[in-house]
């Protein structure tokens, strides 16, 4: 039997996480459900930020998680928040 012991804060840390990721995933069907219905070009962009911010909580988890480091990392994390930052911004400014 193995039993994890978890500090407080890490389990508070893993909480959020796993909220954040699964509210970007609803969100993620709720946008994909809306683009069916209404067929806005513009909910495209936001689609893929979803999805992408779902993979982007999902991967810091399990990099928090399993404590691995990649010096890849360090320039994918604040690429994946610019790249996010631009689609919302698409979404906003882009016409029809």
């Amino acid at each position: 039997m193995v039993i994890f012991l978890i500090d407080l804060e890490d389990w508070i840390e893993l909480s959020l996480y796993i909220v954040g990721a699964a509210f970007s995933a609803v969100l993620t069907v709720l946008s994909i459900s809306a683009y069916r219905k209404t067929g806005l070009h513009k909910l495209q962009y936001a689609i893929v930020a979803f999805s992408l911010f779902c993979v982007f909580l999902i991967y810091e988890n399990v990099e928090h998680l399993f404590l691995f480091e990649n010096p890849i990392t360090d320039i994918i994390i604040p690429l994946t928040g610019l790249v996010i930052l631009a689609l919302f911004f698409m979404t906003v400014i882009r016409k029809t």
